[in-house]
């Protein structure tokens, strides 16, 4: 029993390690026992997706300030605007006047902010108002929104790592159990009760672990 146990050790390690060969297809991976690199691999791609979410509304906030900041020294709205973008980066590449700022903020999501510095760039063409100070306080909107987003992360980290570690305790019993002589792999795949147990336990256990994580994810966004 001590051997089984070394050899699902084993094989979780091998589980956690990345993938030897990157550029090889998927197809030429899709061998029994890959399918815990896949959930890695898709796990890093949402990081990488929220980072680059992150990016791209900080670089709206950059957008605002700097826009701000160039019609307060003086410069004409649309040399402020280029400036802007320039200073923003090449999440906002693509803005040059209101029209392509509503089509930034329609194709993407983190950029939607955008839709209300066009309103406010219609505005002050059509009034005369002044720009700067209503760009100064959607810039301040943003940065406060965006503050309590990452206070929403700080906040749930916690239980997000704690819903985690709790859905992987059946397997860290189980191997226990394994460890101490008992023969839970046994009972759990070879009785009718076992099967049972197993179906309703990881039905239970991925469902705790979706519901979590599914409050938390709202928590975060209505921030």
């Amino acid at each position: 029993m001590v051997e089984l146990v070394v050899f699902l050790g084993g094989l979780v390690v091998l589980s956690l390690l990345p993938r030897a060969h990157p550029s090889l297809p998927r197809a030429a991976v899709g061998v029994p026992g890959s399918w815990p690199l896949d959930l890695w691999e898709r796990w890093r791609v949402r990081v990488l997706a929220a980072r680059r979410s992150g990016e791209r509304r900080r670089a709206v906030i950059s957008l605002c300030r700097t826009l701000a900041a160039e019609l307060r020294a003086g410069q004409p709205p649309e040399e402020a605007l280029r400036l802007a973008v320039v200073q923003a980066g090449p999440s906002v590449s693509a803005v040059s006047d209101a029209r392509s700022l509503r089509t930034a903020a329609g194709s993407d999501p983190d950029l939607a902010a955008l839709s209300y510095l066009a309103v406010c760039w219609d505005v002050a063409a059509e009034t005369g108002a002044g720009l700067a100070t209503v760009v100064e306080g959607l810039a301040e909107n943003l940065t406060e929104q965006e503050e309590q987003r990452a206070e929403a992360l700080a906040r749930t980290a916690g239980p997000r790592t704690t819903a985690f570690v709790l859905g992987g305790l059946p397997v860290v019993g189980v191997l226990m159990s394994a460890g101490l002589g008992g023969s839970p792999l046994v009972f759990l795949f070879t009785t009718r009760l076992g099967l049972a147990c197993l179906v309703g336990g990881v039905a239970l256990d991925v469902l705790g672990v979706w519901w979590t994580v599914r409050m938390l994810r709202g928590a975060v966004l209505t921030r």
